[in-house]
């Protein structure tokens, strides 16, 4: 795993913290992908999850890659999420993908940070 974060005039945090194999239970709705009935991913699909804390008016860019022989299918955040994001590429098929994050400032008050966990789900071998 290869997680790299380059940080504009402010102070942020984004720290990889586990990837889910196919007996964890699916912790979010995945935008384009059918979750099966048990709620499980199956035996080709791994789950990436990435912790990230940004403060309001801040931005930060990371980089999420998939494990080895994975690529990205898609990606979520929590429901809690305080944050945003826009990915800097076309990442579906590809092992990583780069993303801007930046805090909702509907949701926090100056001087606030916001938190999120963003999920990506990679499937083995190509599309």
């Amino acid at each position: 795993m290869h997680l790299t974060t380059t940080l504009r005039r402010g102070a942020a945090l984004v720290a990889l913290t586990a990837v889910l194999a196919p007996g964890a239970t699916i912790p979010v709705d995945f935008p384009g992908y059918r979750e099966p009935a048990n709620n499980k991913p199956k035996g080709g699909y791994r789950i990436v999850v990435v912790r990230a804390a940004v403060a309001r008016d801040e931005q930060a860019r990371t980089t999420i890659t998939a494990p080895k022989g994975f690529r990205l299918v898609t990606l979520a955040f929590d429901r809690q999420s305080q944050l945003g994001g826009r990915a800097e590429n076309a990442y579906v098929g590809k092992r990583s993908v780069r993303l801007t994050l930046f805090a909702d400032r509907n949701h926090l008050a100056a001087g606030q940070v916001g938190h999120a966990t963003i999920y990506a789900l990679a499937r083995r071998g190509g599309f």
